[in-house]
């Protein structure tokens, strides 16, 4: 009987589909070698993934495999028994230890073997390594039969074939590479004496042995090619002249350009452009809010007629996937599979087109779990940003460190646009990523995108309500943008009723609320919200009322309004005063200069704008945003260094959780139905009870006693209400 890598699929069969996975990952990224500097990078792969589950051969394992894994556990790990097979293979040492390496960790990180199966200096670590080494034995003659699969499997995949390999005549022939390279390894990270083992070699020689090994696991052989000719997608009778030099462009770029004026196929028109001749390179679509994620990820799709060749990658990716799943009658547990599925092969390189925020590309940096592969798909990447602007300066500065990483060692190019971008941005990115390429819409074509008139209103937005009223009164489509989420639903609590037809959005409302809303916003007459609604989301109102805000948000917010140019010009107005809390969202002086460079603007010129950014943010980032930028740029690349394949570091892992400022918290009055959910295995159901607060909010509760933790959730103690989400100027009352 052959030997077994799985229940229904022998060791020969699972080895040489991984090499039909490993086939399609060397003709798409081919200068790979040159990258990591190896000429021999794809002979090291070839062998990786040719021994990688040898160690599978051990009885205790195949006796697993036969009888079903839960009667009879193996309690070891099979590839530290195949990584000793590097001893037949005729290299240098520091090849031969890297192949070891990657075999050795293709399931679990050093630290993880460290701690349960090191085999030096552990007496009983040794015995039990030494034990589970003699299973091979019985078996060791069919698994060492195996090496006559060499010459003519690298004739087949690799391209030429191998023969710098001697077939193991004994258990005794083979390594310890726990002890003999695992040690050393780590020891020279804690050191920081690094090898070329530590950095992008490794790198790539772990991220492509996962990505074969879970491809191939997961039936899928080679990974997709992106569109053949993104023209007959974007097929317009004539494009716009951003489009068409988006399109000619090789290299990396800016576009400045309107919101609605069609960025988004400039954007696809440049990958395009970009390509090589198997269309291969991988394209990383990056926007700030989930919403407009999952409404790109949907268009995408829709666009392209093929669902397989985008990913979504966001923290709530899970339930967006469940709810545009669950129309299906298959049942919940299919559901789920079908996500589980979905969100494996999103996370692998496999999809051509990812739609993600720039927290899933940090991730890699921060040497999370899977940080090998996530950078290897990136080599050669063509990353899109949109709406740069809205994050804020740390972010922005993170976000800059690895774009330098990426385009100086990883070949990729990168396309930034925006409608507002001040120039000191622009230029530190022009600068540190040495983009010389400036698209921009000429003056003629952007007289043609002036559609909005300015009017700076005295006073702030409560006392100015009658103005609101008789829009509506008047049968017009009112959005309101509000700095923070209580102005936002005081707002909303004075107009909810003024028509039959309204929402808030913001971002305490519970997922499935959440959800119902941003289905509505291009039905509704009336409008508020916060931030959220700044960026990306395709909606279409006849007049704003605004809050005040930095120049780069109001214009993002202007863009909401008259965005499909139905009439010439549409009214914008801002009040001149916000609420108390503003100061904490945006720095006031910035502010202050806006409001005063818009009180005698009148009609908006479009191509008026870029002066009014530059003017209000002068030369750059001041006081506390200045210290939060330099910050990064001083210490990101030490600290990345410090980033080693093979190795997941819980303190730098840790440390990317920290960028996010907020906490996961489920409404009191929902207990019972979020742990009902948990109790039937509903997970996805119960994720729909989750909403966001700031760590300083959930401190807050915590502090009053407001916060409880159960279940391994906290539930927060207050009003909460679908139409107006969390209200957290309102303690719930424990006798309703």
């Amino acid at each position: 009987m052959s030997l077994l890598a799985k229940p229904d699929e022998t060791l020969l069969e699972h080895t040489e589909n991984t090499l039909k996975v490993f086939k399609s990952i060397k003709k798409s990224y081919s200068n790979v070698p040159d990258l990591c500097g190896v000429d021999d990078f794809w002979e090291h792969l070839f062998y990786s993934l040719f021994l990688h589950d040898f160690g599978k051969g051990a009885t205790g394992f195949q006796e697993m495999l036969q009888s079903g894994s839960q009667s009879a556990p193996w309690k070891y790990r099979h590839e530290i028994l195949s990584a000793g097979f590097i001893s037949t293979l005729n290299y240098d040492k520091i090849y031969k230890e890297a192949i070891g390496l990657a075999i050795i960790t293709h399931h679990k990180d050093i630290n993880k073997l460290r701690e349960r199966y090191n085999t030096f200096p552990s007496l009983p670590g040794k015995e039990l390594y030494q034990k589970k080494l003699s299973e091979l034995e019985p078996n060791f003659d069919e698994v060492a039969s195996y090496f006559e699969y060499i010459p003519d499997w690298s004739n087949k995949y690799l391209g030429y074939k191998l023969d710098n390999f001697n077939k193991p005549s004994s258990i005794g022939d083979l390594n310890d590479v726990y002890k003999e390279s695992v040690l050393p390894y780590f020891f020279n990270w804690e050191d920081e004496e690094y090898t070329i083992l530590h950095g992008q070699y490794g790198i790539f020689l772990k991220g492509f042995v996962n990505a074969c090994d879970h491809l191939a696991s997961g039936s899928k052989y080679e990974i997709l090619k992106g569109i053949e000719d993104m023209k007959s997608i974007y097929n317009f009778p004539e494009l716009r002249k951003v489009q068409e030099q988006s399109s000619k462009v090789k290299g990396s770029a800016f576009l400045t350009s309107p919101t609605g004026s069609g960025k988004t196929e400039a954007s696809l028109l440049w990958t395009d452009n970009n390509q090589n001749s198997t269309k291969s390179k991988r394209v990383f679509y990056l926007l700030p809010y989930t919403a407009s994620i999952n409404a790109m990820y949907q268009r995408l799709q829709n666009d392209f007629g093929n669902r397989d060749l985008v990913g979504l990658l966001h923290g709530k990716a899970s339930y967006f996937l469940y709810k545009e799943l669950s129309g299906n009658t298959t049942g919940y547990d299919s559901i789920k599979n079908s996500i589980r599925n979905i969100k494996g092969l999103n996370k692998k390189i496999y999809r051509p087109y990812k739609v993600l925020t720039p927290f899933q590309i940090l991730k890699a940096f921060f040497g999370s779990k899977g940080f090998e592969m996530q950078l290897s798909e990136m080599a050669n990447g063509l990353f899109i940003l949109d709406e740069i602007h809205a994050y804020d300066a740390h972010t922005t500065s993170l976000i800059l460190e690895i774009l330098k990483i990426l385009k100086n060692k990883y070949n990729a190019n990168i396309f930034v646009m925006s409608a507002t971008l001040p120039s000191f941005i622009k230029n530190l990115f022009k600068e540190h990523l040495d983009i010389s390429t400036d698209i921009k819409m000429e003056k003629e074509e952007l007289a043609k995108f002036t559609r909005h008139e300015v009017d700076v209103i005295n006073g702030n937005i409560m006392n100015n309500l009658d103005l609101i009223l008789d829009d509506l009164e008047n049968d017009k489509k009112v959005l309101i943008v509000c700095n923070t989420v209580l102005r936002a639903q005081e707002v909303f609590e004075e107009l909810e009723y003024e028509t039959s037809n309204s929402a808030l959005l913001h971002s305490r409302f519970m997922l499935r609320d959440r959800e119902k809303i941003e289905k509505s916003l291009n039905n509704l007459d009336l409008l508020v919200g916060t931030q959220a609604i700044e960026v990306s989301l395709d909606i279409d109102y006849d007049v704003l009322y605004s809050e005040p805000a930095p120049i780069d948000a109001l214009i993002q917010r202007f863009g909401r309004v008259n965005r499909k140019r139905r009439k010439e010009i549409a009214p914008v107005n801002v009040f001149s005063e916000g609420s108390e809390s503003d100061k904490y969202i945006y720095n006031p002086e910035i502010v202050e200069k806006t409001v005063q460079s818009l009180e005698n603007i009148g009609i908006l010129d479009e191509d008026l704008i870029q002066k009014l950014v530059d003017d209000i943010y002068g030369k750059g980032y001041v006081g506390k945003d200045k210290e939060e930028f330099e910050i990064v740029q001083r210490n990101f690349e030490s600290f990345n260094k410090g980033i080693v394949p093979f190795i997941n570091d819980k303190n730098s892992e840790m440390e990317f959780y920290s960028l996010f400022n907020s906490y996961e918290v489920v409404p009191t009055k929902y207990k019972l139905e979020y742990l009902e959910e948990l109790k039937e295995k509903r997970y996805f159901e119960a994720m729909s009870y989750i909403l966001s607060i700031s760590v300083g909010q959930f401190k807050k509760l915590e502090n009053e006693d407001n916060v409880e933790f159960d279940k391994e959730t906290y539930f927060v103690n207050m009003v909460y209400d679908e139409k107006l989400g969390l209200r957290l100027d309102l303690e719930e009352s424990s006798f309703l």
